[in-house]
C-alpha cells in the first residue's frame, strides 16, 4: 500500500511512503502525518500550514518556502532541515523588540521558555519578550501575538524546562537568536545615536 500527500495547489506528491501490512498509519487531513519519517524529504513551497507534524523524523527535509502557519512541530526531529522561513519570522518578531533579545537567550539557556502560553514566569517568544520590556504582551506596539504564525509555532516545541542541551528547538531557537544579536552588533557597532 503506497500513502502520499499532495501539494493542494500543485497536485505534486510532497510525502510518498509504501506500507507494509498498514505498519505506519497516516492519516492525512489537513495535511496530519503524525510519527511520520519524513527524513530528506522535500517539502520546499509546500502548504503544510494546519498540519499535525508531532514527533515526525524531518532531518535533512527542504521546508523552505513551506507555510507551516498552525502546524504543530513539537517532538519532531528537525536536524538539518531547511527552516529558513521560520528563521526569517523569528528574526522579524526580534526586530520588533531589539532590546529584549539579550533576556530572550538567557531564558533560552536557563529553560525558562515554555512556548504554550503568552503569560508567566515562563513563556513563548512574544511573552518572554513582553516579560522583558516589563509589558503586557498586547502593549508591545507594533509586536502582537499571533499563535498562527512560523516563530510561533516553532516555539511551541519548547517546554518549561527545556534547555539548548536537552531541545532541538530551543538549541534552534538559541542560534538563530544569537546569530541574529551578533549581526545586528556587528552591523551597528560605533553607531551614533540620534536623538530627536
Amino acid at each position: 500500500m503506497k500513502i502520499e500527500i499532495k501539494n493542494r495547489w500543485s497536485g505534486n506528491v510532497i510525502f510518498s511512503h509504501d506500507v507494509a501490512d498498514n505498519s505506519m498509519a497516516i492519516t492525512v487531513s489537513a495535511a496530519r502525518a503524525t510519527d511520520s519519517d519524513l527524513r530528506d524529504s522535500n517539502l520546499r513551497g509546500s502548504n503544510l500550514s494546519g498540519s499535525d507534524l508531532s514527533g515526525s523524523n524531518l532531518r535533512g527535509s527542504d521546508l523552505s518556502g513551506s507555510d507551516l502557519s498552525g502546524s504543530d512541530l513539537s517532538g519532531s526531529d528537525l536536524s538539518g532541515a531547511n527552516l529558513l522561513l521560520v528563521r526569517d519570522d523569528i528574526w522579524a518578531v526580534l526586530s520588533s523588540a531589539p532590546r529584549e533579545v539579550p533576556a530572550l537567550i538567557e531564558a533560552l539557556k536557563a529553560g525558562n521558555v515554555d512556548g504554550s502560553t503568552y503569560h508567566g514566569d515562563c513563556s513563548c517568544l512574544v511573552g518572554t519578550l513582553g516579560r522583558a520590556r516589563g509589558a503586557d504582551v498586547h502593549a508591545l506596539g507594533s509586536l502582537k501575538p499571533n499563535s498562527s504564525r512560523p516563530a510561533e509555532r516553532f516555539f511551541m516545541g519548547i517546554r518549561k524546562g527545556d534547555t539548548p542541551e536537552t531541545s532541538q528547538f530551543s538549541a534552534l531557537a538559541l542560534v538563530w537568536s544569537a546569530e541574529w544579536l551578533a549581526t545586528m552588533q556587528a552591523a551597528f557597532q560605533g553607531a551614533v545615536e540620534v536623538t530627536v
